[in-house]
């Protein structure tokens, strides 16, 4: 299975966590790039943002076909996740669709404490419904839903290389954030080798100028990463999209690898 993408040709994608940052970029800069018969579903919390997200990609393409679809993913649940691709797919039309893209980007950096002051257990369990649980089922009825519908599925996982099992470091006050990461990137090494018709990606974007980034700064209290934070370079989200698109134009890497930002520039 060739791993390029063709962006030409009728896509239907979906976009977790699009009402701002880097879901927002990745809608509206794919829009750039898209067959105007193609159809997004931008999936958050917010409706207000999502309704931006949607003004501007059709500011970008108006023919563009664009659903929002407010959802809170800390509350994970396959009834209601059946009911967003039934709902979804009833307003799309999906004849010669050549591929179908999800893009799992919704997370947070959770608490920011040592591990040791984190005692209460619905605060962990509610961190990793949000960032772990909902993007496993979320794919799981995805890839059943749709995988007969087009000729291509593409499942893009956000993550983190300085996290994940590909990384190394190890930094204070990321007791939640760091194993929540690793967990989804190796669920969806497992999830590649497991079904070799769908195609992978763990992209890590760098550090970026979004809020989480800002409520980090803030928030942190170990001075290493506070130190670390201060001077890492901080990208635009347009520009670690562009890198991202620019990976899956190209298709050099295999399914279920994990690239990450600064492999490419």
């Amino acid at each position: 299975m060739s791993s390029a993408i063709d962006f030409s040709q009728k896509s239907l994608i979906f976009i977790t966590g699009a009402s701002r940052g880097i879901g927002r970029a990745i809608a509206v800069e794919t829009s750039h790039i898209v067959n105007p018969e193609s159809a997004f579903v931008l999936i958050a919390t917010s409706a207000s943002g999502l309704e931006e997200t949607k003004s501007l990609i059709k500011q970008v393409n108006s023919s563009l076909n664009v659903i929002t679809y407010p959802l809170d993913l800390s509350v994970p649940s396959s009834d209601v996740f059946e009911k967003l691709f039934d709902e979804v797919l009833k307003k799309i039309d999906i004849n010669h669709t050549e591929h179908c893209i999800f893009v799992h980007n919704a997370a947070t950096v959770g608490i920011l404490k040592k591990s040791l002051d984190i005692t209460d257990v619905d605060i962990w369990k509610n961190y990793y419904d949000l960032n772990v649980i909902s993007a496993i089922i979320l794919n799981t009825i995805f890839v059943k839903k749709v995988r007969n519908l087009v000729k291509k599925l593409i499942v893009i996982n956000m993550t983190s290389t300085y996290y994940t099992p590909s990384g190394s470091a190890v930094s204070g006050n990321l007791s939640m954030y760091g194993p929540g990461k690793a967990a989804r990137d190796l669920f969806f090494k497992v999830f590649a080798l497991e079904e070799p018709d769908v195609l992978v990606l763990n992209y890590s974007p760098g550090a970026v100028d979004t809020d989480m980034l800002a409520t980090t700064l803030n928030s942190v209290q170990d001075e290493g990463l506070k130190k670390m934070l201060k001077e890492i370079t901080v990208l635009k989200p347009e520009q670690t999209v562009q890198i991202l698109l620019g990976i899956l134009k190209k298709g050099d890497f295999k399914s279920g690898d994990t690239i990450d930002y600064f492999d490419r520039v």
